[in-house]
């Protein structure tokens, strides 16, 4: 089975922009995910009036970008449940500042715990790894992307690809253990607005 395709960072860019839509691909990506990890189907019904809440004031989005956004959960819930840990966050590319792709990234840890929350709301019912990856992307978004750095750019680059997939393990641990349980057939303790 191949994944569905996923637009780049750029043109989520520009697609968002134009939409006028309160989100960076990162956030919107990030909270998909964070949606997918905690229970929430994939299912349109289902996860759009989240996205309409944190996307555009409860509002739908408009009709070009809905698309996108739906292959979007399509690709991001294949690469979640892919066996071969394929998943990757929806990130600016190498070619841009370290700064931009570390600011994305506290973005995207951000956006994953919102959408996580949104079903999990009591994490003493999780597993305490569970519990610790919420607790290490936490510290993540706490991040000071701007503070000077003693290390040389080729080692801030080393660290940045290390953090990456260190936040890319803990989505999967959060979604292998609490979304597809819900996926399977459990029932959230609480239900959508």
């Amino acid at each position: 089975m191949s994944t569905p395709y996923v637009l780049p960072y750029e043109q989520w860019l520009v697609k968002l922009e134009e939409s006028q839509l309160m989100a960076s691909p990162a956030e919107l990506h990030g909270l998909v995910s964070g949606l997918l990890s905690a229970g929430v189907q994939p299912e349109q019904a289902q996860i759009m009036p989240v996205l309409y809440d944190f996307l555009n004031d409860s509002q739908a989005v408009p009709v070009a970008v809905q698309k996108q956004i739906l292959e979007l959960i399509t690709a991001t819930n294949s690469q979640l449940l892919q066996p071969d840990y394929s998943f990757a966050l929806l990130l600016p590319s190498d070619d841009d500042s370290l700064i931009e792709r570390l600011e994305a990234v506290v973005e995207w840890c951000q956006a994953f715990l919102v959408g996580f929350a949104v079903l999990q709301t009591d994490l003493s019912l999780v597993s305490d790894d569970i519990r610790d990856a919420i607790e290490q992307l936490t510290e993540i978004t706490r991040l000071d992307v701007h503070s000077s750095s003693d290390f040389s750019e080729k080692e801030n680059e080393e660290s940045y690809y290390l953090v990456l997939e260190h936040i890319r393990i803990l989505a999967l641990n959060c979604f292998h253990e609490v979304g597809q349980k819900y996926h399977a057939g459990d029932s959230p303790k609480k239900t959508l607005h």
